[in-house]
Formats: C-alpha cells, structure tokens, sequence
C-alpha cells in the first residue's frame, strides 16, 4: 500500500509539470530557436577545438622546454663538479704547506 501511493504522488507530480510545460510555440519562432540553438553549438565546437588544438601544442611543446632545461641543468652541474675539483686540488696542497 505504501509503494501504491508514492507511485501515485509520483505520477501526479510528473503528469502536474508535464501539462504545465505544454503550452505550444508559435512555428516561425521555433525555426528561429533551432538555428540560433545549432549557432551556438557551432561556436561551442568550434571554441572546444581551438582549446583541444591548444593543449595539444601545450603537450609537444613543454616536454621539448623540460628537456632543454634539463640539459641546461646537467651542463651547470658538470661545470660545478669542475670547480669543486679545482678547488679541492688548489686546497689540498695549501693544507699541506702549513
């Protein structure tokens, strides 16, 4: 019995906006609709291809920058390994003189 009557609130509150909504459009209005409808859905598209062609140049372009900054990176670190060795070498003997 209970399954009954929410069934039944439940048909009622749907058919209840079902008849409310149905209140018919004017022909020549709904044409315009549907075209400004499919206009925007175009610039939509069209706006959601830009942003994918975007992120696909984001996608190549960022692994080629963290690979040259990477480089860059190893480069500054050898060079830092040479001048600790230098300074080891020129410390080493100045330890010794004293």
């Amino acid at each position: 019995m209970r399954y009954v009557a929410i069934a039944s609130i439940l048909i009622i509150g749907l058919t209840s906006q079902a008849v409310g909504q149905t209140s018919p459009a004017p022909a020549n209005d709904a044409v315009t609709a549907s075209r400004a409808d499919m206009r925007e859905l175009i610039e939509a598209t069209q706006a959601a291809a830009k942003a994918a062609r975007e992120n696909v140049d984001y996608a190549r372009v960022v692994p080629d920058l963290l690979y040259q900054i990477l480089a860059k990176l190893d480069k500054i670190e050898d060079k830092l390994d040479k001048v600790e060795t230098t300074l080891k070498e020129t410390q080493a003997p100045a330890a010794r003189r004293r």
